[in-house]
């Protein structure tokens, strides 16, 4: 008598292979997701540089800040020429960034908190520098970023916790 069907152990191969495929396929998925995130979290920081480096030129100074606060909070949503605000006015100011956006908190470990807030950007500065204390979900070896918390000031992006003002 000849078959012409599958044998259990063949639809069991089947099934197994089908299933590591779709397992594959959940990994990439995650994992792209999460450099999405991180790439986001990325070009808020750079969107805030430049918006803070037009403020100093416009002010010849970085928005004040003696402690870190966190960006995008109430009283952070917006810069304008009166420094960091919780809304700006278009037309009776000038507006370097009109909202700033809190960070994608999924896939983040709580590294980075300031004002009560975890998972932020969190800001602090004098007249000459400043520091964006920012974390993320994967390390960046082209931009040499870490996984974990990074620091952008007025020099640019590095690896690690923020570093202290420099004394003049």
């Amino acid at each position: 008598m000849n078959q012409s069907g599958m044998t259990r152990i063949e639809l069991l191969i089947v099934i197994l292979i089908i299933g590591l495929l779709g397992l594959a396929a959940a990994v990439a998925v995650g994992s792209a997701r999460s450099s999405t995130r991180d790439a986001v979290r990325l070009s808020d920081v750079r969107q805030t540089q430049t918006s803070l480096e037009l403020y100093f030129n416009d002010s010849n100074m970085y928005p004040a800040s003696e402690s870190f606060g966190a960006l995008g909070s109430i009283d952070m949503r917006c810069l304008s020429s009166e420094g960091f605000v919780s809304t700006c006015t278009l037309g009776q100011e000038t507006v370097y960034m009109n909202v700033i956006s809190p960070t994608p908190e999924q896939g983040l470990k709580k590294l980075a908190g300031c004002s009560g807030a975890q998972n932020a950007y969190c800001y602090i500065s004098t007249e000459d520098e400043y520091r964006v204390q920012f974390e993320l979900e994967n390390a960046n070896p082209i931009l040499g970023l870490q996984k974990g918390l990074n620091c952008a000031t007025e020099r640019g992006i590095g690896a690690g916790v923020c570093s202290a003002f420099s004394i003049e």
